[in-house]
């Protein structure tokens, strides 16, 4: 069930993003972007404590009979709602000649690969933020839920402040600072000893400012990809997907070989690397109209 499940939600994000680039101007898009990962991340911080709630009210079987309902509420206005689209040619399926087209353009593959190391570096901090807490504060596994959620919150704040940033000329360079400025309040993180508070407002500085380039490099991607935006939301999709798995594993391989501070010289890392990319591959592109 978890497979299907799974299989079935992967196939919104691309195709809600995709949508979104169909009815909106290029430049508005960025900021329809960043509202979604924010309502997104929102309902993760918000979502998590109400299943516990509902689990500890009625049992395990209330939460899925609750969010199966509110998904089947979903459905019914997703039919109504979605904006109608008429294909060029029913019988042109042209799955495999879409992935060609974006992995042509050198443009996309540099969005990717900073995704990819900008992921890496966010999941790495969050991933190792509440094994942190509590070896270094002595916190309880449910003490770590405030921080973590109060933390949570600048996902949201990052999130709202792409569509901005994706409107300025020099947007690549401001995703850039943005990522190094994350990497290393993940550096001053993992590496100083600090109370509790400071810790806290380190890491949802770091992660603020880390979660600008996300709906950015979405924005940036319908921009370039014609009549391929759900392939190339998809895509960039993967890679934040696999920016996830290489945060959270390579940063268990550091974290075992050098300790915390290991973990915040990785985040760094990955960001500046990032910042490479966007300075010599994407330059100051101007967005379109």
């Amino acid at each position: 069930m978890r497979i299907i499940t799974g299989l079935a939600g992967g196939m919104i994000p691309p195709n809600s993003m995709a949508a979104v680039a169909d009815v909106l101007p290029a430049a508005r898009r960025a900021q329809a972007f960043g509202l979604l990962m924010a309502f997104a991340s929102l309902s993760s911080v918000v979502g998590i404590p109400v299943v516990a709630v509902l689990a500890s009210a009625g049992g395990w079987r209330v939460p899925f009979f609750v969010l199966g309902s509110l998904l089947f509420v979903c459905a019914v206005f997703h039919w109504f709602w979605y904006p109608k689209i008429q294909l060029a040619s029913k019988g042109n399926f042209s799955f495999i000649s879409r992935y060609k087209q974006m992995a042509a353009m050198s443009l996309f593959r540099s969005a990717l690969a900073a995704n990819f190391l900008q992921r890496a570096a966010f999941y790495g901090t969050l991933s190792y933020l509440a094994a942190f807490l509590i070896s270094k504060h002595g916190m309880s596994v449910g003490e770590t839920a405030v921080p973590l959620a109060i933390v949570g919150v600048g996902v949201v704040v990052g999130s709202s402040l792409a569509g901005p940033v994706t409107g300025l000329r020099k947007r690549a360079r401001v995703v850039a600072i943005c990522a190094v400025t994350g990497g290393l309040a993940s550096l001053v993180l993992f590496s100083t000893d600090m109370p509790i508070c400071g810790t806290v407002a380190v890491a949802l500085v770091g992660i603020t400012v880390v979660s600008v380039g996300w709906p950015a490099f979405l924005a940036i991607s319908t921009e370039i990809s014609g009549s391929s935006q759900a392939t190339a939301v998809g895509m960039l999709g993967a890679s934040n997907q696999l920016g996830g798995v290489a945060g959270a594993s390579l940063g268990g391989v550091v974290l075992a070989l050098g300790g915390f501070s290991a973990v915040g010289f990785f985040c760094l890392g990955a960001t500046v690397v990032s910042a490479v990319v966007l300075q010599f591959t994407m330059g100051d592109r101007k967005p379109q109209d």
